[in-house]
């Protein structure tokens, strides 16, 4: 069965509820990338306080909030790339629920108690996590050619890079992502990190896999079908074999490996629907921020995607239920397959 995480999920909006659980990093309403002035003008506390001054609450304004925040993500309990100084309901939310992990009342208010909690449990933040102008890790690994081509589309677009789209992680690519990052008021840095590709996808459009690539991804592997398969278009995919399938009349189109779920997550088996897709998704219901690039989604959260842990660790892992691809280029193209309303199959 599903955890109960995901069948509560179902219980709500669902449209909604994914956009609001999982998050991207463009849709209105979602947190805004700071301005440049905003980013300089951020206060930051004078010293990292072992005893607290006061209780931390809702709606108050503290330098030491930001802190709070800071720590709180290093912790994974607040999925936010950007520190304030408001205490929010993002926040007392995230305070709750490390309340009720580390047998704390949950009152929502940071009180020493919990201070010296959190502080064994994180980390003194940095000047530049403080600031908002820190290097994050890159939002999808350099390693994919894929994702380096659409990089480098996306920074000639925005005026910063000349040269070809060949997916080389190159000189002229890193000063473009220098270039860029300075053009956007954020430190100078070859890395593009989460809060540097939110702004450059927020001012270019995503190619289109035609002007990247070719042809289609190279398929030399093989999947034994299910029946369910045989017919129309569907997406097939096989716990058992760890493998996933395009198929059209059933013939396989594409094939690839796949992960599924860890120990304790479950990857559920039927016959399912295409209910919603968004090639920019942020998962954020554990507590941290994780790219889902061409999230397809079958299952209220439970989603076909592109997944850096699977292309860097394997099978050393796994996900907390979605179907997931180690290849940027494979997952592209297979987002520009589909449609709402197409079958997805999973079986053992």
């Amino acid at each position: 069965m599903i955890r109960r995480r995901f069948a509560s999920f179902l219980n709500t909006g669902i449209v909604a509820g994914v956009l609001a659980t999982l998050g991207t990093v463009l849709p209105a309403g979602s947190t805004a990338a700071p301005t440049t002035a905003a980013i300089h003008a951020a206060p930051s506390p004078s010293a990292h306080l072992a005893v607290l001054q006061h209780p931390l609450r809702y709606k108050m304004e503290s330098p030491q909030v930001r802190e709070l925040q800071i720590r709180l993500r290093h912790a994974k309990y607040l999925a936010a790339y950007d520190a304030n100084d408001r205490f929010g309901q993002q926040t007392r939310a995230a305070v709750e629920k490390f309340q009720r992990d580390h047998d704390l009342k949950p009152t929502g208010v940071v009180d020493q108690k919990t201070w010296d909690v959190l502080l064994a449990k994180s980390r003194a933040p940095t000047a530049a996590e403080l600031d908002n102008t820190d290097v994050g890790a890159w939002f999808t690994s350099p390693t994919q050619a894929g994702y380096v081509m659409e990089l480098q589309h996306r920074l000639k677009q925005a005026g910063a890079y000349q040269g070809p789209i060949n997916g080389a992680l190159d000189h002229p690519t890193q000063a473009a992502i220098a270039a860029y990052r300075r053009k956007v008021g954020l430190p100078a840095s070859d890395v593009m990190d989460e809060r540097t590709w939110a702004r450059l996808i927020g001012e270019t459009r995503s190619p289109r896999y035609a002007q990247l690539f070719d042809a289609p991804p190279a398929s030399t592997l093989t999947q034994a079908l299910d029946t369910r398969c045989l017919t129309g278009k569907v997406v097939c995919i096989s716990k058992r074999q760890k493998k996933m399938s395009y198929v059209v009349n059933g013939q396989a189109q594409l094939t690839r490996a796949a992960r599924f779920s860890r120990p304790g997550y479950d990857s559920p088996v039927g016959e399912f629907r295409i209910w919603y897709m968004n090639q920019d998704t942020i998962s954020k219901i554990f507590g941290e921020r994780t790219p889902m690039p061409y999230a397809i989604f079958y299952l209220g959260n439970v989603a076909i995607h592109y997944s850096d842990d699977f292309a860097r660790t394997g099978y050393a892992s796994g996900s907390h239920g979605c179907s997931q691809l180690n290849d940027y280029q494979s997952a592209k193209w297979l987002y520009e397959q589909v449609k709402v309303g197409d079958r997805v199959v999973v079986y053992d």
